[in-house]
């Protein structure tokens, strides 16, 4: 297993075990009174760690309704949805563009279409802080996409 899969799944078990943390209502020891439970009473100790799992996900499905999933949080999206995809496409048609520059002129160009690239963010994440009126998650998330997308740029600029 590569240490790429070796990270991405350390990070999709700390991603789990925090939903798990945060959204199982169950003390641990009520947990295990209840697999004890179910020794006795031919339950099954599967049935009762399903049940638990399907509790813990019914939680967060809730909390995802009741605190983001709210009408004036869809309005709001739904206002600024094509705007956002707008400048998200445009930073990814103007990256492309700087990376094919950068393959003809990669040596003597590489700090000039850095500067670039990061002037270019700097513009796409100041248009994205424009929009605050979008939920603050979604911003969030959106902000976390773009950024993401930048260092992934950069990488490929460095390889």
């Amino acid at each position: 297993m590569s240490k790429k899969n070796i990270f991405l799944l350390a990070a999709w078990y700390i991603a789990g075990w925090l939903i798990a943390s945060l959204y199982n209502n169950k003390k641990p020891e009520d947990l295990k009174n209840d697999l004890e439970k179910s020794k006795t009473e031919w339950e099954g100790e599967f049935k009762v760690l399903l049940n638990n799992f399907i509790e813990t996900h019914q939680n967060l499905i809730n909390d995802i309704k009741t605190h983001i999933d709210t009408e004036k949080n869809r309005e709001l999206f739904n206002n600024t949805k094509e705007e956002l995809i707008k400048i998200i496409d445009s930073y990814r048609v103007q990256w492309l563009e700087l990376l094919e520059e950068l393959k003809v002129k990669w040596k003597t160009y590489i700090n000039e279409a850095s500067e670039k690239l990061e002037k270019l963010y700097d513009d796409k994440r100041e248009e994205i802080d424009s929009l605050k009126d979008i939920a603050p998650e979604k911003l969030t998330e959106i902000k976390e996409k773009l950024k993401s997308t930048f260092e992934e740029i950069k990488n490929k600029m460095k390889q």
